[in-house]
């Protein structure tokens, strides 16, 4: 399962995920984040992991199609999971995305947000 919220109308999305990801699931917040995109031009993102269950190939390959187009539309990224191949699978990312990532636990929730809310929006 997968939600999508704009944080206080600003360019902030949280996503959250836990459990099974579907294309169905992720068009959605496909169209919500070209909306943010056109409306702001760079967004920060919160995505939360709790799980992740079975991710459908069409759902990974419309992820991967899209975050290749806007790549360079995120100022900042906050990823919060207790897994450890996330931040593993996140630090060589890193280096290859132009913008800020951090890597919080789930009990730094609250931490993180903090942090998307207040970065500069423009760096």
């Amino acid at each position: 399962m997968m939600t999508f919220e704009q944080i206080d109308s600003r360019n902030i999305a949280e996503i959250e995920i836990d459990g099974a990801i579907t294309k169905s699931e992720i068009e959605p917040m496909i169209e919500k984040l070209d909306g943010m995109i056109n409306e702001f031009g760079k967004i920060r993102v919160l995505e939360i992991i709790r799980g992740i269950g079975k991710v459908e190939p069409s759902a990974m390959w419309a992820d991967l199609k899209w975050e290749t187009r806007h790549i360079r539309s995120f100022s900042h990224v906050a990823i919060v999971a207790d897994q450890h191949w996330v931040e593993w699978m996140v630090k060589p990312l890193a280096l290859l995305f132009p913008a800020e990532i951090r890597v919080f636990h789930l009990d730094e929730i609250d931490e993180a947000r903090e942090w998307i809310r207040t970065c500069d929006p423009e760096h």
